[in-house]
This record gives structure tokens, sequence and C-alpha cells, in this order.
């Protein structure tokens, strides 16, 4: 039973970017990282582009390998809303069962365009 049918406050959704991970992240690689974020924002488009023309075609399992990438790559980098949205796709398609998986893919470009931007901030 989901928390709002127990009466339970939904769970918070994840932040664009955790805070605490990037300054981690930045306090140990130093430079590093800006260059992980730099191969990310070069990377990340094609695996959107390949859900977008799986999602269409209706190709679940074709989902799963470019969602569990953004998944992986975007939680290293502190993108926590983006992780969140591929782990669903991942999870749905490896199962069989994303209703609606282009509204899924909907979601997970709105958190890469929000994670892109914060990203690129860090660059500045």
């Amino acid at each position: 039973m989901s928390a709002e049918l127990r009466g339970d406050a939904p769970a918070a959704p994840p932040p664009v970017l955790a805070n605490e991970v990037v300054d981690e992240l930045r306090a140990v690689m130093g430079d590093e990282y800006l260059s992980l974020v730099r191969l990310f924002l070069e990377d990340a488009p094609k695996h959107v582009r390949t859900l977008e023309a799986a999602a269409s075609a209706g190709d679940m399992p074709a989902m799963v390998a470019p969602a569990h990438t953004l998944k992986s790559a975007s939680a290293n980098l502190g993108a926590m809303a983006l992780s969140a949205a591929a782990k669903r796709i991942e999870l749905g398609a490896r199962q069989g069962v994303l209703p609606r998986p282009a509204v899924a893919v909907a979601v997970l470009e709105s958190e890469f365009r929000r994670a892109a931007l914060a990203l690129n901030a860090l660059l500045k």
C-alpha cells in the first residue's frame, strides 16, 4: 500500500542535485569531478534519445540499458531526481510493467534538463 493510501505524508522528491554528494565528490576528486560532469553532459543525451525511440516503438527491453546507465551515472554525480526517474524506467521496463513509457521518458527528459542546468552551473 502506498504512503498516500495509508495516510502517511508522501516522501519528499529527491533533489535535482544532492549538495552533500556534490561537495564530497568535489573534495575527493577535485577537478576530475568537473571532467566527469562534462563527460556526462556530452554522453547522456544519446541515452535519452535511445529511451525516446524505444518508448515510441513500445520496446521495453531496449529501454533497460540506457535507463540503467543514466540511473547510475546521474547518481554518481549527485543528480538524484534524474537517477530516480531513470530507476523507475529501468525497473518497469525490466519487469515489462512500465505503464505509459512515453510519459515516463518525458518525466526523465524534464529531470535531465533540470540536472543539466544545475551541472552546467558547476562548470562556470
